[in-house]
């Protein structure tokens, strides 16, 4: 049990960091609006905060993976020169996460493997579609996956 609260920590810890990155990065930014500074800035915190100082039952790395998932949302699926310069910082800082595009990669594999990439995909479809990241024929596959992934989900829950 200790064994696993270690992983716990330092995997928050590492999330913290990625955090602080984060916030360096937008407060030195020239693109970033004063809105989106201060709601990408409290959702930080907001971040760290749980991860650092999670209720009992949310001291699990599942708890912390969906706060991993939420917190680089943003950074995975954004371009520009803010974001290249928080990868690189992250990729020097060696926290060990890496940049994905998990509609690529869903679409590659041909299948959704889990709940984390379900939401993205269901959260996101629609405005990917209208801004032209997604073709036609990629939301008519994602469509697919997605009918799938929720059958396989009935079929066992």
């Amino acid at each position: 049990m200790a064994n696993i609260i270690s992983k716990y920590e330092e995997q928050a810890a590492k999330l913290s960091k990625a955090v602080d990155i984060a916030e360096r990065i937008i407060k030195e930014s020239a693109t970033f609006d004063a809105d989106l500074t201060k709601r990408m800035l409290d959702f930080g915190t907001q971040i760290k905060h749980s991860a650092l100082n999670p209720d009992p039952q949310f001291k699990k790395l599942a708890s912390l993976k969906y706060l991993e998932s939420d917190f680089f949302i943003f950074w995975n699926e954004s371009t520009g020169p803010d974001v290249d310069k928080f990868w690189g910082r992250v990729f020097e800082s060696k926290l060990g996460y890496v940049r994905k595009d998990a509609i690529q990669d869903v679409l590659k594999r041909k299948k959704i493997k889990d709940v984390h990439e379900f939401d993205f995909i269901t959260d996101n479809l629609v405005v990917l579609q209208q801004s032209g990241r997604l073709s036609q024929e990629q939301v008519v596959e994602l469509n697919k996956y997605i009918g799938e992934f929720e059958s396989s989900r009935q079929s066992t829950g």
